[in-house]
């Protein structure tokens, strides 16, 4: 599909499905804060490993349904549903899980093969681990310490295109009521750039905003349990204009993106 994407007019489109879905969504988002709360308050209390578990799922159950409203309210239809949706989320998180965790290893052992190639230290298992610290951070300064950076750079660039390419896949499943994941794929081919600038005010702009706050207002709320509580609920509400304007972007560009049903009737016939 040959579109140019207009990068200004998505941006309006999706903060102005935020504010038409922020009210409807109120009660769910709710939901997520008070989940959100009582989930980080387990986590300090250490309650167990189960009762962790299960408050995860609570959060991540409710975080469907806001997701599913939302999508709804800006779609302007009730088509999706509930189990489909969670489908659709947990495939994307299962793939950047497999992603994250192979970039994290490669990331994880290059700064000692780095230390070795570079000659700063002899490693093995009995080397004190402030010793090699301290090689590292000399070595940063150095052409070794710029690959790193570099690979870390990189590491970070492929799991932003990956979040991008698969962008539309919450808006599509719940537009064309059946789980969309991988399929979306092809839709955002040629695209990643142009919805990439639009993500930093949708995405990247509010949820450091939300980091930032949230970390200035931490040792305000303290360690009580009351505080643990409302550290939580108060950092679901932060984030809100990050996935409210985020899910809006979505919106916005599936109907430019996604074939539509001869496209994909012709797609299935030449297949």
């Amino acid at each position: 599909m040959d579109v140019k994407l207009p990068v200004a007019g998505m941006v309006a489109e999706a903060w102005g499905l935020a504010l038409r879905a922020a009210l409807p969504s109120l009660p769910w988002l709710a939901g997520l804060m008070v989940t959100a709360g009582l989930y980080r308050l387990t986590l300090y209390l250490q309650v167990g490993a189960i009762i962790n578990l299960m408050l995860l799922v609570v959060v991540f159950a409710a975080g469907v349904a806001f997701s599913l409203k939302v999508y709804r309210s800006m779609l302007g239809a009730s088509s999706g549903t509930f189990l489909k949706l969670a489908h659709a989320n947990l495939a994307i998180y299962m793939a950047f899980l497999f992603v994250g965790v192979f970039i994290a290893f490669f990331l994880a052992i290059l700064p000692g093969i780095l230390l070795e190639v570079s000659g700063r230290t002899d490693l093995d298992a009995k080397t004190d681990p402030a010793i090699v610290q301290a090689a590292f951070m000399d070595m940063l300064p150095t052409a070794y310490g710029a690959v790193f950076i570099l690979a870390c750079a990189l590491g970070l660039w492929a799991l932003c295109f990956f979040a991008i390419r698969l962008l539309l896949v919450g808006a599509a499943t719940v537009s064309r009521g059946e789980t969309m994941v991988f399929r979306t794929w092809p839709w955002t081919k040629g695209h990643a750039l142009r919805l990439s600038i639009a993500a930093m005010t949708t995405h990247v702009g509010p949820f450091f905003a939300a980091i930032a706050i949230n970390a200035a207002l931490a040792p305000l709320l303290g360690t009580a349990p009351a505080g643990l509580f409302i550290g939580g609920a108060l950092g679901v509400l932060l984030l809100a204009p990050f996935l409210l304007a985020g899910h809006g972007l979505a919106v916005s560009a599936l109907p430019r993106l996604a074939p539509d049903a001869a496209e994909l009737a012709e797609i299935a016939t030449s297949g």
